[in-house]
């Protein structure tokens, strides 16, 4: 018997062959365990396994190709990664002109879900051969996933998670997220499409979401209301609800200061537009007049700023405008709504310091002249300069000039004080007293005193109060002067000058009276001519006269009947307007002249409406009237 013994299968069998018979087990087993001793096999298997393969030899065919008596420790070969997507629907490839959040719905996920987990491939387990050998394994196959938008992996790569809300996708190795959110690149507005989710009941779906929101970034202005409803809809339709406003931002209100706007203009005008088209630049408007409750300035209101903000809660700063108008000031009032602003009394817009004031006072610092233009004022007015020639000056109350009225116009109803002279035809009028320097060849009437320093040369001057040119070169000289209380000066009168200078009467009252005169006797020869126009029998009964003449015929009667009564009404008027200017007459009586120096002759004198003609020159003297002999007297100083 001869048994050989080899390896196959690179040392991981060992296989017995049979070569030359008969067969005997036990030399057989022998024989097998020292051959393989000698080839190296370690360990050596124990005689009664090599026994239990060798008995195959025994039996009725004896295996041909051997029997294994001894076997290495064989390889186990690696397991291939595993994906496993967490998601319903598995498949997901792209369709043209699909909505992947309406065709893959199911797959929604919110931030933070582990959407796909992955293992990783084993290596496998090395084998060893029979001599020792070691053989190595074949490792398992990987899979790679490429984690696209949406997905976040971890360090291991074996758990994918999604970073925001949406539809999961897994298509050729590729996991995303579809979002479902879309934010304005301003983040001022969110919009949503809701996506069903039959996990979970209303309140922990809607409470799903607006975690979701919160984590994506969504954290102000969510319209709760909105998305409930969407909820609810997206539930009962089993379907996406898209474009769902989620959310609003709100820009910044900007806050703007009080303001006014003027509503009257407080600038000075070039000149008044005349017919033709010509300018008078005298009438520059230099003085805006305003009265009590005129509307001066609208109120503009403030807005109080307001912070906005961002869906991703920014918070958004509002501007500030600053007033840019002119802002009240004194003798300024707001109406009862608070939308105007008014004059709280009769003066003058000045603009000044920022603001708008009512003024009782207007200061010219300078010249009356073409840079200021006329000045009509409500108030009060100083003039630091002259009033140049053809330019005028108009005041509620007192005028202070500085320097000369030069054939100007000045009337106030106020005091006036003229530091220079009236000179050259200029026309000067005040209601209460005057004081100048000089008067010459000019027109000046006031309801108060006048005092001139200087001299009153070839002027017309009516004082309804006392009159004094007693300086020590005070003169009247030439022209006509009414002082109605009477008249103190140094010298009045000139051989050369014919001068008038009239007491205890008020020349304009005589003129006025006889006006009145005159205007009363025309009417009475008008109203005697209508009379006998219309007849007694129309007079009698106006009524039945009309009723009875033809319809062509009575408007000239019922012109001529009003006409009558327009001068009945005109005659009561002219008969109260001589009473009183006779009243005024009866006051001024004791008026007198007091000469300091000397009166000349030819000087014409009235005293209580008696004209005399002085026919001597007397000095230091008082002239009067003589009631008891209805005469012109004078007595010494």
């Amino acid at each position: 018997m001869q048994i050989c013994v080899e390896l196959r299968k690179a040392g991981l069998e060992a296989i017995a062959r049979l070569t030359e018979g008969p067969f005997d087990l036990e030399p057989a087993a022998g024989s097998v365990l020292e051959q393989l001793g000698k080839l190296g096999v370690q360990p050596v298997p124990g005689a009664e396994q090599v026994k239990a393969a060798l008995a195959a030899f025994g039996g009725a065919e004896p295996p041909a190709d051997g029997v294994v008596v001894a076997r290495g420790v064989l390889p186990q070969q690696g397991i291939g990664a595993q994906v496993l997507p967490l998601f319903p629907v598995r498949a997901t490839p792209p369709q043209e002109g699909a909505n992947p959040l309406v065709l893959y719905a199911r797959n929604v996920v919110y931030p933070g879900d582990c959407i796909l987990e992955r293992t990783p491939p084993s290596p496998g387990i090395p084998g060893r051969s029979l001599l020792g050998v070691e053989v190595p394994a074949t490792a398992g196959k990987d899979i790679q996933v490429l984690a696209g938008h949406g997905v976040e992996v971890e360090e291991d790569e074996r758990s994918f998670s999604a970073q925001t809300y949406g539809v999961a996708l897994f298509h050729s190795q590729r996991l995303q997220v579809v979002d479902a959110l879309r934010v304005a690149d301003d983040f001022m507005s969110a919009h949503l499409t809701v996506l069903p989710d039959g996990r979970l009941d209303e309140n922990g779906h809607m409470a799903k979401i607006v975690a979701a929101l919160r984590a994506l970034g969504v954290t102000r202005g969510i319209q709760n209301e909105v998305l409930l409803a969407a909820v609810q809809k997206a539930r009962a339709d089993g379907q996406p609800v898209p474009g769902v406003l989620v959310a609003q931002g709100r820009p910044p209100q900007d806050g703007r200061e009080i303001d006014f706007e003027l509503l009257v203009d407080a600038e000075q005008k070039v000149g008044k537009e005349l017919e033709g088209g010509r300018i008078d630049f005298r009438e520059a408007e230099s003085v805006k007049n305003v009265t009590r409750g005129e509307k001066l300035a609208r109120v503009i209101p403030a807005i109080e700023p307001e912070q906005g903000y961002r869906v991703d809660g920014e918070m958004l700063r509002p501007k500030m405008s600053h007033a840019q108008g002119l802002k009240p000031g004194q003798n300024t009032v707001l109406s009862e709504d608070g939308t105007l602003v008014l004059a709280d009394g009769d003066g003058m817009l000045v603009v000044q310091g920022g603001k708008f004031h009512l003024a009782d006072q207007y200061l010219v610092n300078g010249d009356v002249n073409y840079t200021t233009g006329n000045i009509r004022a409500t108030g009060s007015v100083t003039i630091r300069g002259q009033v140049k020639p053809g330019f005028e000056v108009e005041a509620g109350k007192d005028v202070e000039i500085h320097g000369d009225v030069e054939e100007a116009r000045v009337i106030t109803a106020g005091n006036l004080a003229v530091r220079g002279g009236i000179t050259a035809n200029s026309v000067v009028a005040a209601e209460q007293n005057i004081v100048a320097r000089y008067i010459q060849s000019s027109t000046v009437e006031t309801g108060g005193n006048l005092e001139v320093k200087l001299s009153v040369t070839n002027s017309k001057v009516y004082v309804r109060g006392q009159m004094s040119v007693a300086g020590s070169q005070g003169a009247i000289v030439g022209g006509e002067v009414n002082a109605a209380l009477g008249i103190e000066a140094r010298d009045i009168g000139s051989p050369s000058a014919k001068t008038h200078v009239a007491v205890g009467v008020d020349l304009r009252v005589i003129r006025e009276l006889g006006e009145i005169a005159k205007e009363r006797e025309g009417n009475q020869h008008t109203m005697e001519h209508l009379q006998a126009s219309l007849g007694r029998a129309f007079l009698k009964d106006p009524r039945g006269t009309l009723a009875a003449i033809p319809a062509a015929l009575r408007k000239p009667k019922l012109d001529m009947l009003q006409k009558m009564q327009d001068l009945y009404k005109r005659e009561k008027q002219l008969a109260a307007r001589d009473a009183e200017l006779q009243m005024i007459n009866g006051e001024m009586r004791l008026a007198q002249i007091t000469v300091q120096g000397e009166i000349h002759a030819g000087t014409v004198i009235t005293i209580s409406q008696l004209r005399h003609v002085l026919k001597e020159d007397l000095k230091r003297v008082v002239l009067y009237y003589d009631a008891d002999k209805n005469q012109v007297a004078w007595r010494r100083l």
